[in-house]
């Protein structure tokens, strides 16, 4: 009897497990196909990205060795090839030795270079303020102290690592302009601030050391005026 039993319950179980695949195997069918789509996906994608990859190091790369060699047409023309359709971060490092490039021929068209880097709030915010920098120098290369000083203004209130760079940079032009009190300011701002890197704090002592040898000896103050024996009359 137990066997008979036992025959009945398989039989159960098989009805069962054959009425839940007739009901569910459509679902699971579907689930295992898209399962593996996406995978393949997934390795198609990863496989494009690291070739698109590779391929965008070559051409950077080829372009660089073109700038270092002083062929800077086809540097430029290089690097504006990776800009049209490399991966972001090839394109945005491509965009900042483009404008490089175009600084040594044509300055006006290399600030806007980087000033359109800078303004671009898909560009990470440290190479947005490396393009920042970049445009100041340039500028001032240009003789446009004032916006050089616009450029620089808006990096040191910024909380960043070029922050002191920055600073560093407004204290030499002010000094280099005989602007001797503008400097002293700078510098200060340097010297003050314990955040600041030690090589930097050190260089600021010697640029105020060169500052305070330029105004030469301070005069003695006055020495006050002796009362009228008698006081006034």
């Amino acid at each position: 009897m137990s066997d008979i039993f036992h025959e009945v319950d398989e039989d159960v179980r098989r009805d069962k497990a054959a009425n839940l695949w007739k009901r569910y195997q459509t679902p699971v069918i579907v689930g295992a196909f898209l399962v593996v789509v996406a995978t393949g996906a997934y390795s198609f994608y990863e496989s494009n990205r690291i070739k698109a990859a590779e391929g965008a190091n070559v051409r950077f790369g080829a372009a660089a060795a073109l700038a270092t060699q002083g062929k800077s047409a086809e540097a430029l023309a290089g690097f504006e090839s990776v800009i049209k359709d490399a991966p972001k971060g090839y394109a945005t490092l491509a965009r900042l030795r483009a404008a490089e490039e175009m600084a040594q021929s044509d300055k006006t068209k290399a600030v806007a270079a980087f000033d359109a880097i800078a303004a671009d709030k898909g560009v990470d915010k440290l190479t947005q303020q490396v393009a920042k920098l970049r445009a100041g120098l340039v500028l001032l290369e240009l003789g446009e102290r004032q916006k050089m000083a616009d450029h620089f203004g808006e990096l040191v209130t910024a909380d960043g690592p070029l922050r002191y760079t920055a600073q560093e940079l407004l204290g030499l032009d002010a000094l280099q302009d005989s602007d001797l009190d503008e400097a002293d300011r700078a510098f200060k701002v340097i010297l003050n601030d314990q955040e600041a890197p030690h090589a930097m704090r050190q260089r600021a002592s010697a640029y105020k050391a060169l500052l305070d040898a330029a105004r030469g000896p301070v005069p003695p103050a006055a020495a006050p005026a002796a009362p009228v024996p008698g006081g006034a009359k």
